[in-house]
């Protein structure tokens, strides 16, 4: 008798234990429901207030004319991805042909915050001399060398000294191979650059460069160029073919040399104060948009090349194609000296050269 109210006893206890642990593991699945509920609802009340909310307008200034690559892709690939994508939390107005001001002006308005976004080119190496590395004569080999290094880990080195001006870089683009034009000479070798009064941007890689290749130079913004040499106030300009052709200069030009002198580079850029208003969602989506549209334009600026040759060729502009080693020699002291003055890039200047020998050896 005594043994069964012994085991009985063993067995309440057991029971208590047991409905006790059931207890807890109920109220902990209960507390654990309800923190993933809370959770969902926070990312619902999220989700639902972007649709409410007015649109974040991302205004984009750019220099180029409306039918050029980089306004095609931006309309065609950027724009519409972006308000796709981000469910109306985004909207994107596209500014081309200087409207919003010149290059130095929306790059000032990108860095206050002005405006959102901009297609620049280089002249951040105005205020970040380590963006001169960017366009050192004759640093890329060829296009898929420049999209390795400006949309790669080398790339994000340099970006990085982009941020104390509060500006984020998206990606990077192609302008093109930079080419002379002018009204005074073909240019046939290194030696009819003498006399030719050329135009360039206000950046001293480009200012020294072409002064070492022999022109007399004059800075001037891009949105006189054309009236400058339809009045003849400069002989001629340096840009890529594209940026010329759709500007619309070829036709006050007689000739063009195929120097291919400097890679000009472009960054879709954005202001930190718009980008830190975005969601997680829409950041992403306008990182990812902004890729693919640097592919965009790549792609149309390579495929029209040709085009473009021929097409100002039957319209009577003389294309030459000068020998480019001597050109190269002629600039080798600006690198250099570059180089001297900027110590922390030697060793990024040494992985684009090294990557440099892996795409001519590709081709």
């Amino acid at each position: 008798m005594l043994k069964l109210k012994k085991l009985s006893a063993f067995i309440c206890v057991l029971v208590l234990i047991f409905s006790l642990a059931v207890g807890c593991a109920s109220k902990t699945n209960t507390e654990q429901t309800k923190n993933e509920s809370a959770a969902e609802q926070a990312k619902d009340d999220k989700q639902q207030k972007a649709k409410t909310a007015e649109p974040i307008t991302l205004k984009i200034a750019n220099y180029y004319a409306p039918d050029h690559p980089v306004n095609q892709a931006l309309e065609n690939t950027f724009k519409a991805m972006v308000e796709k994508d981000t469910n109306g939390e985004v909207k994107v107005e596209i500014y081309p042909n200087n409207q919003l001001g010149n290059e130095q002006e929306f790059v000032e308005g990108v860095q206050l915050g002005t405006i959102e976004m901009a297609m620049t080119g280089n002249m951040w190496e105005n205020t970040v001399p380590q963006f001169r590395l960017m366009q050192m004569p004759y640093m890329f080999v060829n296009y898929e060398h420049a999209d390795a290094v400006l949309n790669g880990a080398i790339g994000e080195k340099i970006y990085k000294y982009l941020e104390p001006l509060n500006v984020k870089v998206l990606a990077s683009f192609p302008n093109g191979f930079r080419v002379v034009s002018n009204n005074k000479k073909p240019i046939h070798s290194i030696e009819d650059t003498k006399g030719i009064k050329l135009r360039v941007f206000e950046g001293k890689t480009i200012i020294d460069e072409m002064k070492a290749l022999g022109f007399s130079t004059v800075v001037m913004p891009f949105s006189e160029i054309f009236t400058a040499l339809q009045q003849g106030v400069v002989d001629g300009q340096d840009n890529p073919l594209a940026t010329a052709y759709y500007a619309g200069w070829y036709d006050v030009q007689k000739y063009v040399a195929i120097t291919n002198h400097m890679y000009s580079p472009g960054y879709i850029v954005i202001s930190n104060k718009a980008w830190n208003k975005l969601s997680e969602n829409a950041q992403k989506v306008i990182k990812e948009a902004s890729v693919k549209t640097t592919t965009a334009i790549m792609n149309a600026v390579k495929e029209q090349q040709d085009t473009i040759i021929k097409d100002i060729t039957a319209k009577g502009v003389e294309v030459t194609y000068p020998e480019l080693k001597p050109f190269i020699e002629r600039v080798k002291p600006i690198v250099d000296e570059y180089v001297n003055e900027q110590p922390e890039l030697k060793e990024v200047v040494a992985e684009i050269q090294k990557l440099g020998e892996e795409y001519l050896n590709k081709k």
